[in-house]
């Protein structure tokens, strides 16, 4: 027997904005959970150092996407636009910030953009981020900055998407380990009454999946009305994807140490369903 699931603690939540659209999505579910929770917002906006450089070397050429007209990458160019960018993203969190009435800071920083992130998310205890930015090549699947994010981040993770938001139902996969049963509390944690929980509970046979729901149930207990369980016996990334993706899109909520679904299924999985997922770490 586990003693009770530990509660996922927020009361700092870090938000990597560039001003796309899954950068927005991110900027006002992360300010919407921490308006919930009573947390303070840190955003994080990155001048991409590579960028820079590349910038700087005199056979650079800037590409235009919509006419494939090429001409020399002009650095003075590329720093007014990294300033615009910045002052863009500052006026857009300090707005959505206010609208919920919530601690906030920003920091303008330059690096490497996956590191800079990842560092000032230590600080923190969820890092809100898109799941994939402004570069074009990233429209499917996770960006390169979230893709990092989800194999080496210490802290827990939100990723979103265009048209997300924080009422949209709850998909949680339940397995019975500690992992999965802290991914649920925190499931939990964000529901309204109203919600719609979708609890997948991955077993290989009936008699399992029985005691799993009995399980999920006394956590659950009369925290929301509206619960379904679904019963799933395959644990590979493409199975899972599909069952999931039968329901209502939703937030995934997960956890990448579970005693049934192997870490690297649990980030092909976050990768192929194009769903917003927050991912919840151990204890830190």
């Amino acid at each position: 027997m586990t003693g009770p699931p530990k509660k996922l603690t927020i009361k700092r939540i870090a938000v990597a904005i560039d001003c796309s659209p899954h950068s927005r999505a991110s900027l006002s579910a992360a300010a919407e959970i921490a308006g919930l929770l009573q947390a303070e917002l840190l955003g994080i906006f990155v001048e991409d150092i590579n960028l820079i450089r590349m910038a700087e070397l005199p056979f650079s050429q800037e590409i235009h996407l919509h006419t494939a007209r090429s001409e020399p990458l002009d650095s003075l160019k590329l720093e007014r636009l990294l300033k615009l960018q910045a002052k863009e993203a500052h006026e857009l969190f300090i707005q959505t910030a206010e609208r919920f009435g919530i601690p906030h800071t920003f920091r303008k920083l330059r690096g490497l953009v996956s590191a800079e992130v990842l560092a000032a998310a230590l600080e923190t205890d969820l890092l809100a981020m898109g799941r994939s930015g402004r570069t074009p090549v990233c429209r499917k699947g996770l960006g390169s900055t979230a893709r990092k994010a989800v194999k080496e981040a210490k802290t827990n993770i939100l990723l979103t998407k265009s048209g997300f938001t924080v009422n949209s139902p709850l998909l949680v996969i339940y397995d019975g380990s500690p992992g999965a049963k802290r991914a649920l509390e925190t499931a939990l944690g964000l529901a309204r009454r109203e919600t719609v929980l979708h609890v997948f509970l991955v077993g290989q046979n009936a008699r399992k999946h029985a005691v799993l729901r009995e399980e999920a149930e006394m956590i659950i207990g009369e925290r929301t009305a509206k619960v379904e369980f679904h019963m799933i016996p395959w644990t590979d990334s493409t199975m899972l994807a599909q069952c999931i993706h039968m329901t209502e899109p939703g937030l995934l909520v997960l956890s990448d140490n579970t005693e049934t679904v192997d870490p690297e299924i649990v980030y092909r999985l976050i990768d192929t369903t194009d769903y917003p997922v927050l991912l919840v770490r151990d204890s830190r």
